[in-house]
């Protein structure tokens, strides 16, 4: 059996897709410069180094921007919960280079939360790597990065498979 026909085997309906919330290249979370993250003690997931753009929403759910506009929190209608954080210490810039462009409350998958300047935070933020992260892990039996490479935002990234 092939890998695709494995995929073909496989139930849509038993895994929830995960979509990239922006451009740039898939890296492992141990890449990102920042225990919690790297360590995966906040969750599992993967990270982008971005190239130039926005940050989209990565699936349906709630969201909610922090004050800074340096982090979104989305929760799915199935109650798993993640984070999309740019950079890090972007937290310190107090929102200079990252501009929000939508409001706390239900967002559809692509839709544009937040743009950011790519050069503003690279040259006053320790990293612009941004990890995306699963945060309800007690609900996951099984995480899969699907992306590998340069994505575009919208590109599927993560599927979960949720604990029955």
């Amino acid at each position: 059996m092939g890998f695709f026909d494995f995929l073909k085997g496989k139930k849509t309906e038993e895994w929830f897709e995960i979509y990239s919330p922006l451009n740039g290249k898939v890296i492992p979370l141990s890449e990102v410069p920042d225990e919690a993250f790297a360590q995966k003690m906040i969750g599992d997931g993967c990270a982008i180094d971005p190239v130039p753009g926005a940050i989209y929403a990565p699936i349906d759910g709630e969201i909610d921007i922090f004050e800074t506009n340096h982090a979104v929190s989305l929760e799915a209608a199935n109650g798993l919960e993640m984070i999309v954080h740019f950079g890090i210490d972007t937290v310190k810039l107090n929102s200079e280079g990252l501009t929000r462009v939508a409001d706390a409350g239900s967002a559809k998958k692509g839709d544009k939360l937040i743009e950011y300047d790519l050069e503003f935070i690279k040259n006053n933020a320790k990293s612009t790597k941004t990890p995306i992260i699963i945060t309800s892990m007690d609900m996951v039996d099984t995480l899969e990065v699907v992306a590998s490479g340069d994505v575009k935002a919208g590109d599927l990234l993560m599927r979960v498979k949720l604990k029955k």
